[in-house]
């Protein structure tokens, strides 16, 4: 038997070294469709500087099938969304570099050809093939010299590249589905200033023998509507929030009645163009994953559900398949794993995990859901991770420190599904707190809605609040809590650290520090969003970067020169400030990097980076991980620490 090490939290040896993680990083699944009885998804591969490649599964085997020097991303609204779709015999895609739709014949190896042949002004997603036509139809957004660009629903001739508008008008389109007979289309629409998950409309338009008039069916300004999907010529099923939760709904010629109305959410926050969470089977049943928490069979005209699959932490991108369907799903111990069921024999077959673990169960926290009180007194949701590593233990008297987690959006939320930067923490001898704050999604509309006008404030409040029922508990040392956030969760790490004495040292990500300078130099899907969250008149003084006075502990930065969300000079006025000041401060600016970072060695570099920066702070000598963590960085009044 292994004798147990008594040694301070914080410098335990984890198995989670850096380079596990680098050779055992496990690919990102997204994107599961079926056509015939083949199975496609989208790999984004970390080892391949994050390119994303369509994998085919067919006759029981896997195959690549987008060639080397190609990526599949789409750009829309720049967080794009479904990039690809498939035809009898060949797959269409659109390239991440320029934009292009490209088509590549199933059998024909590694040959694409371009259809469109724009510049990456001109940018598609979400297509779907029109058969009757030989076209595709899907979402184009045509970027200018001045002003904002253009979205509308379009047609591409897949022989020439030729383009025909469908509809326009609306500031955005998404989720455009044909009909069983390819003679009517269902679509989504909303303008400024709304989200999709403040109001979007539900069309239904005429396409064959003439196109028609679109005609509304479902949605409006403050009713959000999501994944219309075809149950028969005549049928639609949806999701809308009319009720104050994603709940499913039927569209038929006898009108519009809800089929699953239970207090869940069968839809969320639209980011992505195409995001699904439930698929039509047939006519009768729709196969839906309530909270993405497990698998259910509804009956289309009853309601009437059937339980199909529970225990793990998600399920998602369900899709038809052969005698039943696929889905996507995570766990508390994998990251992802693609299932396919057949609904007659009930079995479930693996057909690709998304690759081997670099840490053994037994060293893998496992999250425990807390309530707790947060601002107003309302309850909030978090998951809360203890420190875990079979090899190790602590003092009694020692508490660990806590790293507390915001997650991006703001509109968005966190899952018990396995992270492995968490599990790089805690395996270390850290505690941590994985928070859906006010505003967060999967917990219905009210919930959602508690951040307009106060992004800033109950975000913050509620992550404090979530430190102290930790301190309550005697679970942390209060002495050392860190708070690390990417985009908006960078925001909100920032505004904690200016507007609160709880944490001790901060990770900013591509962070908002200038909400004023944000507002006025954005993209266009989020050019209104920071309306709904802060008033113009608060803009300012809700601005970290106004309130580096305030700010008197570290703060390490971590920006991509590529961003197009937050501009890069954000975190370098932060990263400034604080040098001025005197205080411990590091910033590492990434080129090629988007918002959000897609290569692995950024990541890692990240993660090193901030882990080494904490144990400065915390003054404990972090395993594997020196100085030369950063070494690419910037850094100033280190000396200090």
């Amino acid at each position: 038997m292994t004798e147990v090490i008594t040694a301070p939290y914080g410098a335990w040896v984890s198995p989670l070294t850096v380079e596990r993680l680098i050779s055992n990083s496990p690919v990102g699944f997204s994107q599961l469709r079926s056509s015939g009885s083949d199975l496609f998804w989208v790999e984004t591969r970390a080892h391949e500087a994050g390119r994303r490649v369509i994998v085919r599964y067919c006759d029981d085997t896997t195959r690549d099938l987008t060639p080397r020097g190609y990526s599949v991303l789409s750009r829309v609204h720049e967080y794009g969304g479904v990039a690809y779709c498939v035809s009898k015999d060949t797959v269409f895609f659109i390239n991440g570099e320029d934009q292009n739709i490209y088509a590549q014949a199933l059998d024909s190896g590694s040959d694409v050809s371009p259809i469109t042949s724009s510049d990456a002004n001109e940018r598609f997603a979400d297509p779907v093939y029109d058969s009757p036509g030989e076209r595709l139809i899907c979402i184009r957004e045509r970027h200018k010299d001045d002003g904002e660009p253009e979205n509308e629903l379009v047609a591409v001739d897949i022989s020439n590249g030729e383009i025909t508008v469908l509809h326009q008008g609306y500031d955005f389109y998404a989720h455009a589905r044909l009909s069983p007979t390819n003679k009517k289309i269902a679509f989504l629409a909303w303008d400024h200033p709304n989200m999709p998950w403040n109001g979007t409309q539900l069309y239904v338009m005429m396409l064959r023998p003439t196109i028609g008039d679109a005609s509304i069916v479902a949605g409006g300004q403050t009713e959000s509507i999501f994944q219309p999907e075809w149950l028969a010529e005549d049928k639609l099923v949806f999701s809308s929030d009319r009720s104050g939760f994603y709940d499913l709904y039927v569209f038929s010629s006898e009108g519009t009645y809800p089929i699953a109305a239970d207090e869940r959410e069968y839809g969320h926050a639209m980011w992505q163009i195409g995001s699904t969470q439930y698929a039509a089977l047939s006519d009768t049943h729709v196969l839906a994953s309530p909270d993405q928490e497990e698998l259910i069979l509804v009956d289309s005209f009853s309601g009437m559900s059937t339980p199909v699959e529970s225990g793990a932490a998600a399920y998602r991108d369900i899709a038809k398949f052969r005698d039943g369907f696929a889905f996507l799903q995570s766990s508390v111990d994998e990251a992802g794993v693609i299932q396919a069921r057949d609904t007659f024999t009930d079995q479930t077959r693996t057909i690709k995990h998304s690759g081997e673990s670099p840490i053994g169960r037994d060293h893998i926290s496992r999250p425990e859901l807390v309530t707790y009180a947060g601002s107003n007194g309302e309850d909030v949701y978090a998951y809360f991770y203890a420190p875990n590593n079979p090899a190790y233990s602590a003092t009694l008297n020692e508490r660990p420190p806590l790293l507390v987690q915001a997650h991006g959006g703001p509109t968005s939320s966190t899952s018990s599904s396995l992270n492995l930067r968490i599990q790089f923490y805690t395996s270390r001898g850290w505690a941590v707190l994985d928070v859906n704050y006010s505003g967060s999604t999967g917990y219905g509309r009210a919930y959602r809605d508690r951040l307009l006008n106060e992004w800033g404030n109950r975000d913050v409040q509620d992550l404090a609040a979530g430190v102290r029922h930790l301190i309550a508990q005697d679970l942390i040392d209060p002495q050392r809590v860190a708070i690390s956030g990417g985009s908006a969760g960078g925001f909100t790490v920032l505004r904690a650290l200016t507007t609160t004495n709880v944490f001790k040292v901060g990770a900013c990500h591509y962070g908002v520090a200038d909400l004023r300078a944000l507002a006025e130099d954005t993209h266009k899907f989020e050019s209104r969003y920071i309306d709904q969250l802060v008033p113009s008149d608060e803009l300012d003084q809700r601005s970290p970067i106004n309130h580096i006075d305030k700010l008197n502990c570290p703060v390490i930065f971590s920006q991509g020169l590529d961003d197009k969300v937050v501009p890069p000079d954000q975190s370098r006025m932060m990263f400034d400030a604080l040098r001025e000041k005197g205080i411990p401060t590091a910033l590492f600016m990434f080129k090629g990097e988007p918002h959000g970072f897609r290569q692995l060695e950024t990541q890692i570099t990240c993660l090193k980076g901030d882990y080494y920066f904490f144990s400065r702070v915390f003054n404990f000598e972090p395993d594997g991980i020196d100085e030369s963590a950063l070494a690419n960085a910037e850094f100033a009044n280190m000396s200090s620490l």
